[in-house]
Order: structure tokens, then sequence, then C-alpha cells
């Protein structure tokens, strides 16, 4: 079975898909311009046609050119206006329809792995629809946060607010638009891996370049880390003090098994897609495979005697600043594969066609000012409302044991090991560059938090955690890229390389072993609905959407720790609460105080029977609705609902709770 959804669903699914198509074939000849000789421009048109159809209107709307929701299609104007002026590029028919059959089976495998796991509650989804339902529901860029009335966005929201435009585009809610990214996420990144692994394997013959791309394409969405092979096929033979294997388990080792005083994170694409959080980091991983691509067009444009153009440098700086805007650590990775590729250019001999070193540097650093101007200009409306919250570079206190290191990248270490062996030959030594950058990068972001990390809200045992999952979680897909790629040269030389290529192969092949934890059948595909998990209380979520807050009211609902379903009301609408989850606005303003004041004011508001002191929270928050659900009632054991019932009237009344609203002469003082 492949799977089914009800009419009007089909309806906002092909929406979603002609637009991405439609996208797609307009930003074709900016991707050939950028990356010539690459290819047809189908796969890299794709992913920048998602990306910046997405990204205009968010910038008029930071701009306050254009409300969001008004400017939803400007992005796709914009790359028609520029395909008029230039063209579509060769035609190339059985290209696009290639690439849009692969991208279409991806897409539905991508939503069936979503579907599985529908609802859109645990670990980070109230976080991610909190953002997107914000955005929607925005006008001007910050949008307010949904969990700190009256006060912006201060995190990395932007790709969520990407995904707003597309949900704004096709017509769809928030819920539905979430899914719809999960899936078009999965099918971008799946074909991009595709792209990257098959251009640097192109060199040792299009056939076995496709063939290698397409298993690093299966193994970035599919597959696992080396810890998934050897704790799940293996297990008996691992040090492992626990019972069973669950699939967290890979991206909880350091630190977590055995139990230690160092707890850090190795999580990586397929992770997230089975775990469906919509976050910064997954969000990010279409634009940070454009930016490699444009790397590494750089780079063998620079391997030709060739300096950048002006369009590749402007392009570059673009995936910079929208990086730092989208997944802030993407602005460092980028740049340090960057800054090997350009190392790698200035080390080549001057030679026949190759200009002098000095010559080198000159153009290299007129493109890096281009670059970082473009960096700039697109940074700045971010950067203009945006409260940096780090604290600081700091040297680390524990380093992971060399064991633990293996066991987690050890599988990509015999491929990798391939290309020093085959460089050895002078006549593969240039070809292999491009994959060697991929893999240094790779092994870099490994090292990193071995050495440094950067210091957030969280103590000792946490201090790296964060520092290493977004190094790492970049660095997994390039090691696999690099691994894949580096099979070619030793599978064109055939006897008993082949041998060789095939055996390093077997330990990439094995962390699909992970599969069963990511893939799931498409006759899941039935409903888009995430929202049944809210039981009877699906109908007051419902009507506090169209509740008509002003832009500096708020609704109060119960507050709580991270993780759990507090907040679900403001997280799921996009209306702004006086406070949501106090951990994580703890850490997105750097500031205990502002967060757990709230919650502390929060908290007496639902118990207090002093009249008085309730109208003084009402006032100084301007609350305007009052949420009295299930959870309030289990959260506020002392709750005063005769008191709260005082203050206003019911907008809504239902099995699953009530919705006052206090009008704003009741509070007076």
């Amino acid at each position: 079975m492949i799977g089914s959804l009800p009419p009007d669903q089909w309806a906002s699914v092909l929406r979603w898909l002609g637009w991405l198509a439609l996208a797609g074939v307009l930003a074709r000849p900016l991707a050939l311009r950028l990356m010539p000789g690459e290819g047809g421009g189908w796969i890299m048109g794709k992913l920048l046609g998602w990306l910046i159809a997405g990204w205009v209107p968010w910038c008029l709307a930071a701009f306050q050119i254009l409300p969001f929701d008004k400017a939803s299609q400007a992005g796709v104007l914009l790359l028609a206006l520029v395909a008029l002026r230039g063209g579509l590029g060769p035609r190339d028919l059985r290209g696009a329809l290639t690439v849009e059959a692969a991208f279409l089976v991806l897409f539905w495998l991508g939503l069936a792995a979503k579907l599985i796991h529908a609802d859109l509650t645990g670990l980070e989804k109230f976080t991610d629809m909190g953002f997107l339902s914000a955005a929607m529901r925005a006008e001007a860029m910050p949008p307010q946060d949904a969990w700190f009335a009256g006060h912006g966005l201060n995190y990395y929201y932007v790709g969520q607010a990407m995904v707003g435009t597309w949900g704004n585009m096709a017509g769809v809610t928030p819920d539905h638009a979430y899914p719809l990214a999960m899936a078009t996420i999965f099918a971008l990144t799946a074909l991009g891996a595709f792209h990257l692994t098959a251009r640097l394997a192109a060199p040792w013959g299009q056939k076995l370049a496709f063939v290698l791309g397409g298993f690093a394409a299966i193994l970035t969405v599919y597959g696992g880390n080396g810890h998934s092979v050897l704790y799940q096929l293996f297990r008996g033979w691992m040090p492992t003090t626990k019972a069973a294997f669950y699939y967290p388990d890979s991206t909880r080792f350091i630190g977590f098994d055995p139990d230690t005083l160092d707890k850090a994170f190795t999580e990586f694409f397929a992770y997230g897609i089975a775990a469906g959080d919509l976050h910064a980091h997954l969000v990010a991983t279409p634009l940070f495979l454009v930016a490699v691509a444009l790397v590494l067009a750089i780079l063998r444009r620079g391997l030709l005697g060739q300096m950048p153009t002006a369009t590749q440098s402007l392009a570059f700086g673009w995936t910079l600043g929208l990086g730092l805007m989208m997944n802030s650590w993407d602005l460092a990775i980028i740049g340090l594969l960057a800054v090997a590729a350009l190392a790698v250019v200035l080390s080549r001999p001057t030679g026949p066609g190759m200009p002098a070193v000095a010559a080198r540097a000159d153009s290299l650093a007129a493109a890096a000012i281009l670059a970082f101007s473009a960096a700039a200009l697109t940074a700045a409306p971010f950067l203009a409302s945006f409260r940096p919250f780090a604290n600081g570079v700091l040297p680390v206190a524990f380093r992971t044991p060399l064991w633990q290191l293996l066991v987690i990248y050890a599988h990509v270490l015999p491929a990798l090991l391939l290309i020093p062996v085959l460089a050895l030959r002078r006549a593969q030594a240039v070809p292999l560059l491009p994959i060697a950058v991929v893999a240094v990068t790779g092994v870099l972001l490994v090292a990193i938090p071995e050495v440094i990390f950067l210091k957030d809200i969280y103590g000792d045992d946490h201090a790296r955690a964060n520092t290493m999952f977004k190094l790492t979680f970049r660095a997994q897909s390039l090691l696999a890229i690099a691994a894949c790629a580096a099979l070619a040269p030793a599978l064109a030389r055939r006897g008993i390389w082949t041998g060789v290529a095939l055996a390093a192969m077997v330990p990439l092949g094995l962390t699909l072993s992970y599969l069963p934890h990511v893939y799931a059948p498409p006759s899941v595909i039935r409903n888009l609905d995430g929202l049944a998990f809210l039981g009877d209380e699906r109908p007051l979520v419902e009507a506090a959407r169209s509740l008509p807050l002003a832009p500096d009211e708020a609704l109060v609902e119960a507050t709580g720790k991270a993780f759990t379903d507090t907040s679900r009301v403001s997280a799921l609408t996009g209306q702004p609460a006086v406070i949501g989850w106090t951990g994580h606005q703890w850490l997105w303003r750097n500031d205990v105080a502002a967060a757990y004041d709230r919650a502390n004011d929060v908290d007496r508001f639902y118990t207090t029977t002093d009249r008085d002191e309730r109208c003084r929270i009402v006032r100084r928050y301007d609350i305007r609705y009052v949420v009295i659900g299930k959870i309030e009632r289990r959260e506020y054991v002392d709750l005063d609902e005769t008191g709260l019932t005082a203050l206003g009237s019911p907008v809504y009344s239902g099995s699953g709770g009530t919705i006052l609203r206090i009008a704003p002469e009741t509070c007076l003082e």
C-alpha cells in the first residue's frame, strides 16, 4: 500500500509541491551560473528554490516593506524575473523529470517517516510549532514570541519562518505545514547528499558516481553512526550499561553509557527525522548542502587557476548570512570548510594556467571582502533585533575517551584512509583534493569540541553538549559523503582495489541498521493531522487560535519545565502567552530572572485568592485571556477557579476547559 490523504489535504499537498516545482525550475539558471559544468542544475535549483522563495518574504517583512503573509509569493516572483532576464537554461526534459520523480518518491517517504508519529508533541515540537505558528500569524519580523508576550523572538527562528512562507503559499495551517516541511527537508537532503557525492566521485566515471551518490543519499537520511551498529548488532560484546537499545542512545552515548560527569550529544540527520523535530539544525540542512556545493565549485575553479566569480562570492556570502540566521553554528562550519578550500587553492604550485600565489591571494581576499559584505547585509535585519546569549569560548575540562570516539566514527575510517593512500599516485592527487577538504573539515568538527566549547546556560556536566551536538551534526553528514566519494577511485582501479573498496563499504552499509527507527511504510500516510493528542482540549486550542489579541496583549496558561505538555496553547497557535517553557526562555534571553519572575507570576495568578494581586499581574502583562484547561487544573492543585472566573466571562467553554476574557476595565487601578 502507498498511503493516501483526504481530498482537501491532497489539494494542500499538490499546491505545496506545485510551488516547489515552479521555484526549482526558476532557480535552475542561478544554480547553473553558480556551479557551471556540475550537472544539469536541477538538484541545486530545487534546493535554491526552496531557500530563496522562503527567504525573500521574510526579508520583506523584516524591513516592513510588506506584511509576511502578503509577501509569500514574492520569492517565486523574484526568481521568475531573474529567469525571464537570463533564460531558463538549456533544455533538459529528461533531467528535469528524473529529479522531480526522485524528489516525489523521497518526499512521500519523508512524509511517512513523520506521520508514523504524527502528534506534534514531545521533545522540541512545541518550540518548533511556537516559532512556525507565530511567524505565520505575524506581519513583521521578528514575530512576537509566543512564550514571552510583549517581546520578539530572540532565537534562530528564520528557518521556521521560511517554512511559514511555504505554508502561506500553499494555504495550509501551521500544523499541516510542519509535516510537509519535514518531508521536503528529507527529500532535499537526500538529493543534496546525492549531488555532492556524485560530483566528488565524477572524475572516476559518471555511472560509478551516480551509484555512490545514491548510496550516500540513503546513508544520510536512514543511516546511523557507528554506535547504532555496534550497540545493536554486536551488543553482547559492548561495554553497555543499558538493557536494550533505544534509538536516541546513539546520540546520548558520551557521558551516558557509562554515566560520567561529562555528557555530550552526537545527533545526526536520520535521528532528527526519527525524532520529528523541525528544529534549527534540521531546517538549515538544505542551506548547508548548498553552501558545501558552492564551496566545492569554487575550489574546482581554483584548482584550474580560476578565482571565484563575483556572483559566486556574493552567493557564498548570502549562505553565510542566512546560515547565521537559521542555525548560527553553520556560519562557523561553512566558514571552516571555505578556509580549508582556500588553503588548498593557495598551496597549489605556480605553473601553466596557475597564477602566482600573491595574485591568487589578492583575488581571494577581494572575493572574501565581497562575501563578508553580502553576509553582513543578509544578516543585518536579523541582527538588528537579536541579542546573543552565548557567554564566550572556553577550554574544555573533559575530553571524550578515544574508544568512544571510535565507536561513533570508526565506520567512516576505512573509506577515508583510502584518500591518503590513493593520493600517492600523482594522477589521483588533484581529483582527490575536494574529497580531502570535505573529510578534513568533518574531522576538525569532531576534534574542536575536544579542545574548546561555547559557554551557555548549562552546567559543567553538560558544558560542551551543545557545541558537540551542533558541530558533529554536520560532521556526520560530511564524513559520510566524503567516505562514499573516496570509494570511487578505488573501485575505478578494479582488481584488488575493488575488494578493498567493498570492504571499506561494509561498515558504512551497516549503519543502515538504524533504518528501522526512521523508515515507515507509505501506507501510514492517512492524515496530516498532528493535533489528535489534544483529545477533548482540541476545541479549546482551536478557539484560542482565533482570539483577537492586540499587539501588546497576552493570554495566560500553565507554564512548566521544558519538554512537558505545558504551554501547549501558545505553542500550537502562536498566540503570545506570558511565559512558556521557562528554561528555554532563560536560554534564549540569557536572563534567568526575567524568565522565572514571569513563571512565578503565572503560578500566583492561578492560585492566589487575593484579587488585587491577580489584577496586578493582569496589568503587568496586559493579560486579556485566561486558559483554564486540563493542564492548568493538573499543574495548579490550589487553582482558585472562583477567583479566576470572577475576573471575566467565558468566550469558550467545553469538556476540555474554558477560556475567559478579562475586560480592559476589570483591573483598572
